[in-house]
């Protein structure tokens, strides 16, 4: 065998190695001709949002369960909007997205943190 024959043959063992150890890197889309996925995501949004509204407004449930309910329900929402509207099954693999996604829960937890903070001792600046 000549030196280009072998050293093709490294480059393709190379490549090959690298695309089983990094194949959960590559691009996963697929691509779809008629958005059913994203209306039955918008259909349960809208459901889950007049459910916590009827909650809300026909004091059904005493203050307290109702709170319960209505957080329960905003995170069943929020994980069926992330999958459906932010993609989050799509790209590169969920490698690539946990850390922007830990970053976004942290900061939304400050800001509900520090918003609470201010309510509850009603700083003197005003």
């Amino acid at each position: 065998m000549s030196e280009t024959n072998q050293a093709l043959t490294a480059e393709q063992a190379y490549q090959e190695d690298n695309d089983s150890a990094l194949g959960f890197l590559k691009p996963q889309f697929h691509e779809e001709k008629f958005p059913t996925v994203q209306i039955w995501g918008y259909i349960g949004s809208l459901v889950l949002t007049f459910a916590a509204y009827l909650l809300v407004m026909n004091h059904v449930l005493p203050p307290v369960a109702l709170l319960s309910v209505i957080l329960t329900l905003a995170v069943i929402q929020a994980g069926l909007q992330l999958g459906v509207f932010m993609h989050l099954k799509e790209g590169r693999g969920l490698a690539w997205q946990l850390i922007p996604l830990y970053l976004v829960f942290l900061i939304a937890i400050g800001m509900v943190g520090m918003s609470i903070w201010i309510m509850l001792f009603k700083s003197g600046v005003s």
